[in-house]
């Protein structure tokens, strides 16, 4: 081995200068290799968690644009619903001034059933506190209706004998009629014993109209037996707006509407 060393050592020393360089080289590109390989690694690992991250900050800006859709969908929704149910509570009250005024003509019944499906509306859509409000609306309402309808008749009837001016000539009999039927009224209030006798003479008072039939007599008759419809007719208006009041406010404040 020394000996062929020694044959061959202008050889030797030519050729290490090559292989060393070689082997630099290569060992280089190995070290370069495999630092490539490392940034590939961090580069996809980089771009892995970036493409994560807009996927998430995508997903929450998809969910905060479906959450605020939604918000508005539902506001509108209230809007409507709290909008109906007024509109549909005042077609209800001026059908029902109306009964005080003339015979029921079919309309209140509609008018009632609209009502009412503009406050399930209310109920689908709102808070509680909204719906709790309708409610208290529709309850005053319907206090406004049945009094209407049990005893709008005989409050229009009695207008009309009221309103009969001294040059027409139902005058004296209207006024007498008024006078016996107010008369029977107090005589039932206070127990009277003659309350028959007053009874009769305001029946025998409305008999004096032909304007009137049997049931519109029978009517005004009845309404003598109960409390003063003036003050009840206020009281039932009075409550209703205050319940109308209420769910306004209460709407406004469901809504986030300010002054």
């Amino acid at each position: 081995m020394i000996n062929f060393l020694k044959e061959h050592q202008a050889l030797i020393v030519w050729l290490l200068p090559i292989v060393v360089t070689f082997a630099g080289v290569w060992l280089g590109s190995r070290v370069q290799a495999g630092g490539g390989v490392a940034q590939a690694k961090a580069a996809k690992e980089a771009a892995e968690t970036a493409a994560a991250a807009t996927l998430q900050a995508v997903r929450e800006q998809a969910e905060h644009a479906a959450s605020a859709a939604l918000a508005a969908a539902l506001r509108e929704q209230r809007i409507s619903a709290a909008t109906d149910l007024i509109r549909a509570d005042r077609a209800f009250g001026r059908v029902l001034h109306t009964l005080y005024r003339e015979p029921d003509t079919g309309a209140s019944t509609p008018a009632y059933d609209e009502l009412l499906h503009a406050w399930g509306a209310v109920q689908l859509v709102a808070p509680i506190s909204l719906t709790t409000a309708s409610t208290r609306v529709l309850n005053a309402a319907q206090n406004v209706q049945r009094l209407a309808r049990q005893r709008g008749e005989a409050y229009r009837l009695h207008m009309q004998l009221t309103n009969v001016r001294a040059w027409m000539p139902e005058y004296e009999d209207a006024r007498r009629a008024v006078e016996a039927l107010d008369s029977f009224r107090a005589a039932y209030g206070a127990g009277s014993a003659n309350m028959v006798e007053v009874h009769d003479a305001a029946s025998a008072a409305l008999d004096r109209l032909p304007a009137l039939d049997t049931g519109q007599a029978s009517a005004l008759l009845g309404d003598c037996m109960e409390p003063e419809i003036g003050p009840l007719l206020e009281q039932c208006w009075r409550e209703h707006n205050e319940a109308m009041k209420e769910f306004l406010s209460c709407a406004r404040t469901v809504l986030g509407i300010n002054d």
